[in-house]
Protein backbone atom coordinates (compact mmCIF):
# COMPACT_ATOMS: atom_id res chain seq x y z
CA UNK A 1 0.00 0.00 0.00
CA UNK A 2 1.10 3.60 -0.60
CA UNK A 3 2.06 4.32 3.01
CA UNK A 4 3.17 1.01 4.42
CA UNK A 5 6.55 1.42 2.73
CA UNK A 6 7.02 4.80 4.43
CA UNK A 7 6.38 3.81 8.02
CA UNK A 8 9.73 2.22 8.85
CA UNK A 9 11.67 5.23 7.57
CA UNK A 10 9.34 7.67 9.26
CA UNK A 11 9.83 6.04 12.66
CA UNK A 12 13.55 6.79 12.49
CA UNK A 13 12.73 10.48 12.12
CA UNK A 14 10.87 10.82 15.43
CA UNK A 15 12.27 8.45 18.04
CA UNK A 16 14.56 10.89 19.86
CA UNK A 17 12.50 14.07 19.76
CA UNK A 18 11.91 14.16 23.53
CA UNK A 19 15.22 15.81 24.36
CA UNK A 20 14.71 18.38 21.64
CA UNK A 21 11.32 19.36 23.00
CA UNK A 22 12.86 20.08 26.38
CA UNK A 23 15.18 22.63 24.75
CA UNK A 24 12.76 23.95 22.17
CA UNK A 25 11.35 26.97 23.93
CA UNK A 26 14.62 27.85 25.69
CA UNK A 27 16.48 28.50 22.43
CA UNK A 28 17.34 32.06 21.53
CA UNK A 29 16.03 33.63 18.33
CA UNK A 30 19.16 35.46 17.30
CA UNK A 31 20.43 33.70 14.18
CA UNK A 32 20.50 35.57 10.89
CA UNK A 33 18.60 32.94 8.96
CA UNK A 34 17.22 29.42 9.07
CA UNK A 35 19.42 26.50 8.13
CA UNK A 36 18.26 24.24 5.35
CA UNK A 37 15.55 21.89 6.48
CA UNK A 38 16.67 18.80 8.35
CA UNK A 39 13.80 16.35 8.61
CA UNK A 40 15.69 14.12 11.04
CA UNK A 41 14.54 14.24 14.65
CA UNK A 42 17.68 12.62 15.99
CA UNK A 43 19.29 15.88 17.08
CA UNK A 44 18.40 17.02 20.60
CA UNK A 45 18.67 20.68 19.60
CA UNK A 46 15.43 21.89 18.05
CA UNK A 47 15.75 25.68 17.85
CA UNK A 48 14.04 28.41 15.87
CA UNK A 49 16.98 29.73 13.88
CA UNK A 50 15.16 32.99 13.10
CA UNK A 51 16.11 36.60 12.61
CA UNK A 52 14.92 38.53 15.64
CA UNK A 53 16.00 42.16 15.86
CA UNK A 54 12.36 42.84 16.70
CA UNK A 55 11.05 42.45 20.22
CA UNK A 56 9.40 39.19 21.16
CA UNK A 57 5.69 39.28 20.44
CA UNK A 58 3.55 40.52 23.29
CA UNK A 59 0.94 37.92 22.55
CA UNK A 60 -2.60 38.16 23.87
CA UNK A 61 -3.42 34.66 22.76
CA UNK A 62 -3.81 35.80 19.18
CA UNK A 63 -3.43 33.00 16.70
CA UNK A 64 -4.52 29.36 16.49
CA UNK A 65 -3.31 27.63 19.64
CA UNK A 66 -5.19 24.35 19.80
CA UNK A 67 -6.50 21.70 17.43
CA UNK A 68 -6.92 22.57 13.77
CA UNK A 69 -10.33 21.03 13.14
CA UNK A 70 -12.19 20.09 9.99
CA UNK A 71 -15.84 19.04 9.94
CA UNK A 72 -18.68 19.07 12.43
CA UNK A 73 -17.98 18.97 16.17
CA UNK A 74 -21.00 16.63 16.36
CA UNK A 75 -19.59 14.09 13.92
CA UNK A 76 -19.80 10.52 15.30
CA UNK A 77 -16.11 9.73 14.68
CA UNK A 78 -13.05 11.81 15.47
CA UNK A 79 -9.83 11.24 13.54
CA UNK A 80 -6.61 12.83 14.82
CA UNK A 81 -3.45 13.28 12.80
CA UNK A 82 -0.07 14.19 14.26
CA UNK A 83 2.16 15.51 11.50
CA UNK A 84 5.13 17.72 10.68
CA UNK A 85 5.26 20.42 8.01
CA UNK A 86 8.75 19.22 7.05
CA UNK A 87 7.74 15.55 6.73
CA UNK A 88 7.42 14.46 3.06
CA UNK A 89 5.19 11.53 4.03
CA UNK A 90 2.85 13.96 5.79
CA UNK A 91 2.61 16.11 2.66
CA UNK A 92 1.79 13.02 0.60
CA UNK A 93 -0.83 11.92 3.13
CA UNK A 94 -2.43 15.35 2.93
CA UNK A 95 -2.60 15.25 -0.88
CA UNK A 96 -3.96 11.71 -1.09
CA UNK A 97 -5.56 10.08 1.95
CA UNK A 98 -6.76 13.26 3.69
CA UNK A 99 -8.37 14.37 0.44
CA UNK A 100 -10.40 11.14 0.35
CA UNK A 101 -11.31 11.37 4.04
CA UNK A 102 -12.56 14.91 3.45
CA UNK A 103 -14.68 13.99 0.46
CA UNK A 104 -16.21 10.84 1.91
CA UNK A 105 -16.44 11.53 5.63
CA UNK A 106 -15.72 15.14 6.66
CA UNK A 107 -17.92 16.85 4.07
CA UNK A 108 -20.74 14.41 4.80
CA UNK A 109 -20.70 15.06 8.55
CA UNK A 110 -19.42 11.62 9.55
CA UNK A 111 -15.93 12.59 10.73
CA UNK A 112 -14.37 15.43 12.66
CA UNK A 113 -10.74 15.56 11.61
CA UNK A 114 -8.20 17.10 13.98
CA UNK A 115 -4.68 18.12 12.99
CA UNK A 116 -1.97 18.49 15.64
CA UNK A 117 1.64 19.50 15.10
CA UNK A 118 4.44 17.10 15.97
CA UNK A 119 7.71 18.98 15.69
CA UNK A 120 10.76 17.41 14.06
CA UNK A 121 13.25 20.26 13.69
CA UNK A 122 13.70 24.02 13.87
CA UNK A 123 12.45 24.68 10.35
CA UNK A 124 9.31 22.75 11.25
CA UNK A 125 8.97 24.98 14.33
CA UNK A 126 9.30 28.10 12.20
CA UNK A 127 6.73 26.96 9.62
CA UNK A 128 4.30 25.76 12.31
CA UNK A 129 4.60 29.01 14.27
CA UNK A 130 3.87 31.11 11.20
CA UNK A 131 1.00 28.89 10.08
CA UNK A 132 -0.69 29.37 13.46
CA UNK A 133 -0.14 33.13 13.66
CA UNK A 134 -3.60 34.09 12.34
CA UNK A 135 -7.15 32.86 12.81
CA UNK A 136 -8.33 29.35 11.97
CA UNK A 137 -9.17 30.16 8.34
CA UNK A 138 -5.76 31.75 7.75
CA UNK A 139 -4.04 28.86 9.52
CA UNK A 140 -5.72 26.31 7.27
CA UNK A 141 -4.70 28.26 4.16
CA UNK A 142 -1.07 28.41 5.26
CA UNK A 143 -1.02 24.76 6.30
CA UNK A 144 -2.33 23.82 2.87
CA UNK A 145 0.21 25.89 0.95
CA UNK A 146 3.14 24.86 3.16
CA UNK A 147 2.30 21.19 2.62
CA UNK A 148 1.50 21.58 -1.09
CA UNK A 149 4.73 23.46 -1.82
CA UNK A 150 6.89 21.74 0.76
CA UNK A 151 9.46 20.60 -1.76
CA UNK A 152 10.02 24.15 -2.97
CA UNK A 153 10.47 26.07 0.29
CA UNK A 154 12.44 23.32 2.02
CA UNK A 155 14.97 23.23 -0.84
CA UNK A 156 15.34 27.00 -0.99
CA UNK A 157 18.62 28.72 -0.14
CA UNK A 158 16.87 30.15 2.93
CA UNK A 159 13.65 28.30 3.90
CA UNK A 160 12.70 31.16 6.22
CA UNK A 161 12.58 33.60 3.30
CA UNK A 162 10.56 31.15 1.22
CA UNK A 163 8.05 30.71 4.06
CA UNK A 164 7.73 34.50 4.29
CA UNK A 165 7.05 34.82 0.57
CA UNK A 166 4.33 32.19 0.70
CA UNK A 167 2.76 33.82 3.76
CA UNK A 168 2.64 37.16 1.98
CA UNK A 169 1.03 35.66 -1.12
CA UNK A 170 -1.43 33.46 0.78
CA UNK A 171 -2.67 35.64 3.68
CA UNK A 172 -1.07 39.02 2.89
CA UNK A 173 1.36 38.76 5.83
CA UNK A 174 4.08 41.44 5.69
CA UNK A 175 7.69 40.61 6.52
CA UNK A 176 7.43 42.68 9.72
CA UNK A 177 4.38 40.64 10.77
CA UNK A 178 6.19 37.45 9.78
CA UNK A 179 9.24 38.23 11.92
CA UNK A 180 7.09 39.20 14.90
CA UNK A 181 5.07 36.01 14.61
CA UNK A 182 8.21 33.94 14.29
CA UNK A 183 9.61 35.30 17.57
CA UNK A 184 6.53 34.31 19.61
CA UNK A 185 8.10 32.15 22.32
CA UNK A 186 4.70 31.39 23.86
CA UNK A 187 3.67 29.72 20.61
CA UNK A 188 6.98 27.81 20.61
CA UNK A 189 6.12 26.48 24.07
CA UNK A 190 2.59 25.66 22.95
CA UNK A 191 3.84 23.64 19.98
CA UNK A 192 6.43 21.86 22.11
CA UNK A 193 3.74 20.91 24.62
CA UNK A 194 1.44 19.70 21.83
CA UNK A 195 4.19 17.43 20.54
CA UNK A 196 5.09 16.17 24.01
CA UNK A 197 1.47 15.49 24.91
CA UNK A 198 1.02 13.49 21.72
CA UNK A 199 4.04 11.38 22.51
CA UNK A 200 2.83 10.72 26.05
CA UNK A 201 -0.79 9.99 25.16
CA UNK A 202 -0.34 8.03 21.94
CA UNK A 203 3.34 7.00 22.01
CA UNK A 204 3.98 8.70 18.67
CA UNK A 205 6.77 6.87 16.82
CA UNK A 206 6.33 8.24 13.31
CA UNK A 207 4.84 11.09 11.33
CA UNK A 208 2.19 11.09 10.21
CA UNK A 209 0.40 9.17 12.95
CA UNK A 210 -3.37 8.76 12.62
CA UNK A 211 -5.71 7.95 15.50
CA UNK A 212 -9.25 6.78 14.68
CA UNK A 213 -11.71 7.04 17.58
CA UNK A 214 -8.87 6.88 20.10
CA UNK A 215 -7.01 3.97 18.48
CA UNK A 216 -3.68 4.47 16.71
CA UNK A 217 -3.86 3.10 13.18
CA UNK A 218 -1.19 0.56 12.25
CA UNK A 219 -1.51 1.53 8.60
CA UNK A 220 -1.78 4.80 6.71
CA UNK A 221 -3.22 3.21 3.57
CA UNK A 222 -6.59 4.66 2.54
CA UNK A 223 -8.27 1.25 2.55
CA UNK A 224 -7.24 0.62 6.17
CA UNK A 225 -8.16 4.09 7.40
CA UNK A 226 -11.53 3.75 5.69
CA UNK A 227 -12.12 0.35 7.28
CA UNK A 228 -11.30 1.73 10.73
CA UNK A 229 -13.68 4.67 10.30
CA UNK A 230 -16.50 2.49 8.96
CA UNK A 231 -16.15 0.16 11.95
CA UNK A 232 -16.92 3.06 14.27
CA UNK A 233 -19.90 4.45 12.34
Amino acid sequence: MIYQKYQGAAKIMTKTLAAGLALLFIAACGESGADKADTSATSPEVTTGVTSNLATVDTQREGTWGDISYGSADAPVTVIEYASLTCPHCATFKRTVFKKIKEEYIDTGKVRFVYRNYLLNRVDLAASTIARCGNMAQTKKLMDVYFDRQGEWMRGENPQDELAKLARRTVNMSRVQFDKCLSNKEMHKNLAKMSGDGRKEFNIQATPTVIVAGVVSDSLAWEDIKKAIDAKL
